[in-house]
This record gives C-alpha cells, structure tokens and sequence, in this order.
C-alpha cells in the first residue's frame, strides 16, 4: 500500500505534494485491497494536470482532470477516481438477498402419518 507522487515538466511546491498525498492516503483508507496509487502532476503554460492511477488485486483505474488551479485537479481527479472505485466494487458486489428466496415449507412428521 504505497502512495507515490511525481512531477512532470516543472517544479511544484513541497505543500502541494504533501496535499496529494494526504488525499490519496483517503482512498487507501477507504478501500482495503488497493496496493498502489499514483499521482502524476503536470503544469504546462496556465494548464494543470493531475493524472491518478489505482492498482490492486483486479483492479485497474485511470482518471485525469485539467484546470487554471491544480488544488482544483487533484480534487477533481480524486472525486473521479473514488466514483469509479465506488462503481467498480458495486458490480463485484454480490447484491443477492437471502430474503428474496421463497419460504421453506416443513412438514411436520405428524401430519404424514395421517
């Protein structure tokens, strides 16, 4: 379970890394069986990027966002990737409720004596 943060074209503040990171850590939190996140952050011009990528066991997941404030993309990118990890675990999940079974009838031993 590791959290990797890297910069593309450019230099970003300390605090700004420290920011990814503690936001990435949430989804680790959330969701147990990711091994590694990674956030790639990339300014070009007045466009910044920050792309996301989630691993684990069966699960591959991919989000970027662009904007004039990179706080604004690694929320945006965070709130994507926790949509479609939310999606994803919803399929896997088994959604069968033992409630929708019909009702076993007994017979009592009694009754089949008559």
């Amino acid at each position: 379970m590791s959290v990797i943060v890297s910069i593309r074209n450019g230099n970003i503040s300390n605090t700004l890394k420290v920011y990814a990171e503690t936001k990435a850590e949430a989804i680790l939190s959330d969701y147990p069986k990711i091994t590694s996140v990674r956030v790639i952050l990339d300014c070009q011009k007045s466009r910044h990027i920050a792309e996301i990528l989630v691993r684990g066991k069966n699960l591959n997941i991919e989000a970027d966002y662009e904007s004039f404030d990179m706080y604004d993309s690694i929320d945006a990118v965070i709130e994507k990737s926790n949509t479609q990890l939310r999606r994803h675990l919803d399929k896997v999940q088994d959604h069968y409720k033992a409630s929708k079974l019909p009702p076993v009838v007994e017979k009592d031993v009694a009754e089949e004596e008559y």
